[in-house]
């Protein structure tokens, strides 16, 4: 076995050990379904409304960005946006960036909420992001059952486009996770993070194209569009969902790397400074 062990090449020690971190987080996919549905039921069970309030929520926030920005501003979509309705196309924008703000946010403090857990040694640290983003699913997947329903029974369209969603779904799960582990770990040294990254997002939201389509942001700026992934899964969710076509593939590439990259790189940060965790917290 050591003889084995000792053939592996040095470059793949690494995929090695992510591959294990994986496997192991894969083991616990029991206890991660408890901590999601304990997250739902402390979010919602017992007001009033109950899981209806991941719909009012974004619900309001749309109101109130399309008074402000159709009714007051008399913003309108470009003409081959697939809808002359602002609402709709800030509807299919906002779903995917609210799952990842919700989710960043959220993971930000979710080691420290959870310290009297971390503490004990064989806890599995890790899991705590995921299921905190996989509760986000959950309403994500609310909010796109009701946009679906409007498309389909409101205006009666939908094309075959719609099966690349889960696609571009899939790659902003993997970006969202990595980035999760990776600010849910420094926050756990640098108390300040959570705020810093309430920053960082307020600046990201509106250089992402939520509200408008890419072809209004200044032309010298447009890089900033093409190396940001959720500009990418924005405009896909737009392109399949409302333009009813394919998806730029020239774009794909950036996505999926971006994806990858910051989903390796955040979970081998959190394997690394987990350690630390228990005599920090």
């Amino acid at each position: 076995m050591q003889e084995e062990a000792a053939k592996i090449h040095p470059a793949l020690a690494p995929w090695i050990i992510f591959s294990n971190f994986l496997r192991k987080i894969y083991v616990q996919r029991g206890l991660i379904r408890s901590f999601v549905v304990r997250d739902l039921k402390s979010r919602y069970v017992g007001s009033f409304m109950g899981i209806f309030w991941s719909v009012i929520h974004p619900v309001v926030l749309l109101v109130s960005y399309v008074f402000v920005f159709a009714v007051v501003f008399g913003q309108r979509p470009l003409p081959d946006s697939g809808t002359d309705r602002f609402w709709l196309f800030l509807f299919c924008s906002i779903l995917p960036w609210l799952f990842f703000q919700d989710s960043v946010q959220r993971s930000s403090t979710v080691v420290i909420d959870n310290a009297n857990l971390v503490t004990k040694t064989l806890f599995p640290t890790e899991i705590l992001p995921l299921s905190v983003l996989l509760a986000g699913t959950v309403n994500h997947l609310i909010g796109f059952s009701i946009l679906l329903g409007i498309l389909v029974f409101g205006f009666g369209k939908i094309s075959v486009f719609v099966f690349f969603v889960p696609f571009y779904f899939l790659c902003l799960m993997l970006f969202t996770l990595g980035f999760s582990w990776l600010v849910s770990s420094l926050n756990v040294f640098v108390r300040d993070i959570s705020q810093i990254l309430s920053v960082i997002l307020t600046f990201w939201f509106w250089f992402t194209p939520v509200f408008y389509s890419p072809e209004r942001f200044p032309p010298r700026l447009l890089f900033i569009v093409y190396w940001n992934p959720l500009a990418h899964v924005v405009t896909g969710y737009r392109d399949c969902l409302l333009r009813m076509r394919m998806p730029d593939m020239k774009m794909l590439p950036v996505l999926v790397l971006a994806s990858l990259v910051v989903f390796v790189a955040g979970g081998m940060f959190f394997r690394i400074t987990k350690r630390e965790f228990v005599d920090i917290l």
